[in-house]
C-alpha cells in the first residue's frame, strides 16, 4: 500500500539549477550587505505598518512641496534608501513564497519517510517474533527510537 502524500519531486538538474542560483544570489550578497547580529537587530528594530505610512508620506510631501523639506536630511540619500527598502521587500516575499513551499514539500516528505521507517520497525518485529535471521538486530536497532514508559510500583487504590 502506498501511502505517501507527495510523490512529486524535484530533477535532478532541478535541483542542480536551484542550488546553483541560490548559491549565487547569496555570493551576491554575502559581501554587499550585513548580517545584523542579535543585539543589532534589536537596535535597528523594524518599522512595523504604521510607522512605514509615516516614511510614505514623508516621501510623498519631499516630491510634492520640495521647498518645504529640511536641509538637514540627506534627501538623496533618503530616496536610495527608500528605493532599496522597496527592492529587498519585493525580493523578500518571494524568498517567503520559496521558502514556504520549500519547508512544505520538506515537511511532506519527512511525513512519507518517518510513516515508512515506522512499517519497516513493523515488518520487522513480525520477522524478528518469526525468527528469520538478522531480524532480532535491525529490529533493535530502530526500536531504540521507541523508549518504553517505565512501570511504576504505583499501589493506589480508588478511595
Amino acid at each position: 500500500m502506498d501511502s505517501n502524500v507527495i510523490s512529486f519531486s524535484l530533477t535532478a538538474d532541478e535541483q542542480a539549477k536551484i542550488t546553483a542560483a541560490a548559491n549565487e544570489i547569496f555570493n551576491i550578497i554575502k559581501t554587499k550587505l550585513p548580517d545584523l547580529p542579535a543585539d543589532k537587530r534589536r537596535l535597528y528594530g523594524s518599522v512595523n505598518e504604521q510607522n512605514k505610512l509615516l516614511v510614505n508620506k514623508a516621501r510623498d510631501i519631499t516630491t510634492v512641496n520640495p521647498a518645504q523639506i529640511p536641509p538637514e536630511v540627506n534627501w538623496v540619500e533618503f530616496e536610495s534608501d527608500y528605493k532599496a527598502r522597496a527592492f529587498y521587500e519585493g525580493i523578500l516575499t518571494i524568498i517567503n513564497n520559496i521558502t514556504s513551499r520549500l519547508e512544505s514539500a520538506k515537511m511532506m516528505h519527512d511525513y512519507d519517510n518517518y510513516n515508512d521507517a515506522l512499517v519497516l520497525y513493523r515488518y520487522l518485529d513480525y520477522l524478528r517474533r518469526s525468527d528469520v535471521p538478522g531480524a532480532e538486530a535491525s529490529y533493535n536497532a530502530l526500536r531504540e527510537f521507541f523508549p518504553r514508559a517505565k512501570k511504576s510500583n504505583n499501589n493506589d487504590t480508588k478511595k
